[in-house]
């Protein structure tokens, strides 16, 4: 794992954000000396630090190990909605647009209420 990879990551982002690393190295209780060492890869980051500074910057840490090219967490899906997903995957194209449209339209309805 290269740490100087993760440490770029997570310095592009808290720039995104305007957030310092004082305060991210605060907001994991960590000292800033620390932050910067795993930061510039003189030490590595625990996978517990990693998470954390994932969930401060609500990112996720696939992102930050270089195992997602997006930064957005992903979306968790209850038991119900993945089975509504695997089922769409069955039909056939026209027939999930059919599906897409009446999603819209209980969408439509549901603003009105």
């Amino acid at each position: 794992m290269d740490t100087t990879f993760i440490g770029e990551r997570i310095h592009n982002i808290i720039d995104e954000r305007r957030i310092t690393q004082t305060s991210l190295a605060d907001k994991i209780g960590i000292n800033l000396s620390t932050l910067n060492n795993y930061m510039t890869g003189r030490s590595k980051f625990p996978p517990e630090v990693l998470k954390q500074i994932a969930e401060v910057l609500d990112t996720s840490s696939d992102y930050l190990l270089g195992l997602a090219d997006t930064s957005e967490r992903p979306i968790r899906l209850s038991k119900t909605e993945k089975l509504m997903i695997k089922t769409l995957r069955t039909l056939y194209r026209d027939q999930q647009e059919a599906v897409h449209n009446q999603i819209q339209f209980f969408q439509k309805q549901n603003r009105r209420e």
